[in-house]
């Protein structure tokens, strides 16, 4: 077991404040952990089912707690930009959750974690140092650092569209949500910095929790149903963990299983890939059973004719393709099969999810292992390789993501190629991947 410390007096005078919120703490308590983070952990043993936090609405930090005044002067702006606004410049009334906000990442932290906050250089293709048009005509081809689920592309296939799709990536879009936010709350506080602003809007994108159960509180759009929840966002994500439910009382958190005294209590933040948690809360687990990767981009270029589009587009099978440790998922089998089978057979593969014809199943497979697979393997060594060359440029924290993630992708991709592709492709193309084909 890790080494655990007193997370320090502000934690300790928040609890307090909480308490005095109503909210309700039984048998756990933040601490520091040695070498990692804040968590909270058991005070005692816990027992199975065991109600360990109950905060109710009172205690959430929700649009209508914020006053009405302040409200009418951001007109049009989400529900995430007005609660970063009223944190940073809603004054007196802010200054109630000060016990809370003292507990809360600094913006340094945010800096280090948070790939909307990482150094241009990274945003961009590195091209060692050359022209980026000249670099690309060469025939040689730049590469993405972010991985593909941030940056919005891979490399391999998709560089020369880059500057066509780019404002699409789940980054460019995170990026414009915080701009257009600000640009309303810039025109309410002009005098004010957007850097309070921006760390603000990190701590509502990384701490808030959905909440649709009071009526006017939120607009229609689901991303728009956000509130803070005061000690319940103390709680670290993993893939299986505590329950957290809400109604129109407030969340409460029940314990999934037994814990023993010391032991680290997790909640699950829900089903979601390793990039997604790295671009949005700014981490990324060591295990992750819903960890997958995009493939979209290897289908929007030329690996697909307009027609063959179209067609799957009518069968509605074009785009979200993904991999995952077991191999492509379903919509890339039959994105792939229009390519290696008669279109009637591949139909009855849409139908059955089946292939009699051995011949179909090896050419698909060695499609994908030699052509998707083997290209982003590939990709991933090349990455890996660029990263080292620039080590000097990062901080430390965001080169050991970086790293960790581009070899988690390598894993992922040899898992694919182990789980989801036959003994006789693997045979073909086993060195290229180095790994030994299971018995």
């Amino acid at each position: 077991m890790a080494n655990l410390s007193s997370p320090g007096s502000q934690h300790e005078r928040f609890v307090g404040w909480a308490r005095d919120q109503g909210v309700r703490i039984n048998g756990v308590g933040p601490v520091k952990i040695s070498g990692r983070r804040l968590g909270v952990v058991a005070l005692r043993r816990i027992e199975a089912g065991e109600e360990l936090v109950n905060v109710p609405v009172s205690a959430l930090l929700t649009v209508t707690a914020i006053p009405h005044a302040f409200r009418a002067q951001h007109e049009g702006i989400t529900v995430h930009g007005l609660l970063a606004s009223f944190l940073a410049f809603g004054g007196n009334d802010a200054s109630f959750y000060a016990p809370w906000r003292a507990t809360w990442p600094s913006m340094r932290d945010f800096e280090a974690c948070m790939p909307l906050l990482w150094p241009k250089l990274l945003r961009e293709p590195l091209d060692n140092g050359r022209e980026i048009l000249p670099y690309m005509l060469s025939g040689n081809k730049p590469t993405m650092v972010l991985p593909p689920a941030i940056a919005g592309c891979w490399s391999s296939d998709q560089m020369m569209e880059f500057w066509k799709v780019r404002q699409e990536s789940p980054l460019y879009r995170q990026e414009a949500k915080l701009k257009a936010d600000w640009m309303i709350v810039s025109r309410v506080f002009p005098d004010r910095n957007i850097d309070d602003f921006t760390y603000c809007w990190m701590v509502v994108n990384t701490r808030s929790f959905y909440f649709d159960a009071l009526e006017g509180e939120t607009s229609e759009k689901h991303n728009d149903r956000m509130v803070l929840c005061p000690f319940i966002d103390y709680f670290n994500h993993n893939e299986q963990g505590c329950n957290v439910a809400f109604d129109d009382k407030g969340y409460t958190l029940t314990s999934d299983r037994v814990y023993d005294i010391g032991e680290e209590i997790l909640t699950c933040y829900g089903g979601h890939t390793n990039d997604f948690l790295l671009l949005e809360y700014g981490f990324i687990l060591d295990q992750n059973k819903w960890d997958s990767l995009p493939l979209d981009d290897f289908f929007s270029g030329r690996q697909l004719h307009g027609n063959t589009k179209k067609m799957l587009a009518n069968l509605n099978y074009y785009g979200n393709y993904a991999l995952s440790s077991d191999g492509v998922c379903h919509r890339t089998q039959v994105a792939v099969r229009s390519q290696t089978m008669e279109r009637k057979k591949m139909k009855r593969f849409i139908d059955t999810g089946e292939c009699d014809d051995q011949r179909d199943e090896s050419r698909t497979d060695a499609y994908i292992a030699s052509r998707i697979l083997k290209i982003y393997y590939d990709e991933a060594e090349d990455t890996i390789k660029r990263l080292e060359i620039i080590a000097d440029k990062l901080p430390e924290q965001i080169m050991q993501t970086l790293m960790q993630r581009w070899q988690q992708i390598k894993i992922l991709i040899r898992s694919a190629f182990i789980n989801g592709t036959n003994t006789y492709t693997q045979a073909d193309v086993n060195e290229d991947f180095g790994v030994s084909i299971p018995t």
